[in-house]
């Protein structure tokens, strides 16, 4: 369950960047047609701060990505080993299972041997005549 909590969580963190990556280029565009039209001091500025700010914002956004990444790839790895410990197991269930119908088929064969030799064993009356 944690893998999948951690990958909705990388792809949530994707959509964020996605989302922030297009807010910059639409005001990336609305800077550039404001320059084009010619633009205040004071509204430059407002431009110029957003730009910074999200650029920091999208950075810290990419770390937080590439953290939920290495956790998501160390649950992967988890999750490996947890099946390759299963898989050992089964194979240990099933050699234990085998071993155990082995000892019981000689178990009864041991004792249709025995009653074989009980039925065909000459009683003491046969022995006398």
């Amino acid at each position: 369950m944690r893998l999948a909590e951690k990958i909705k969580q990388l792809e949530a963190q994707e959509e964020e960047i996605r989302r922030l990556m297009h807010q910059r280029f639409e005001m990336s565009q609305r800077l550039n047609e404001k320059m084009i039209e010619g633009i205040q001091v004071g509204e430059y500025l407002i431009y110029k701060k957003f730009t910074e700010d999200s650029y920091n914002d999208l950075l810290q956004k990419e770390t937080k990505k590439k953290k939920t990444m290495e956790e998501v790839e160390g649950e992967r790895e988890h999750l490996i080993v947890l099946m390759k410990e299963r898989k050992v197991l089964e194979k240990i269930k099933e050699k234990r299972f085998k071993k155990f119908i082995s000892q019981m088929e000689k178990l009864e064969q041991k004792s249709n041997d025995e009653m074989v030799v009980m039925k065909y064993r000459p009683t003491p009356k046969e022995d006398s005549l």
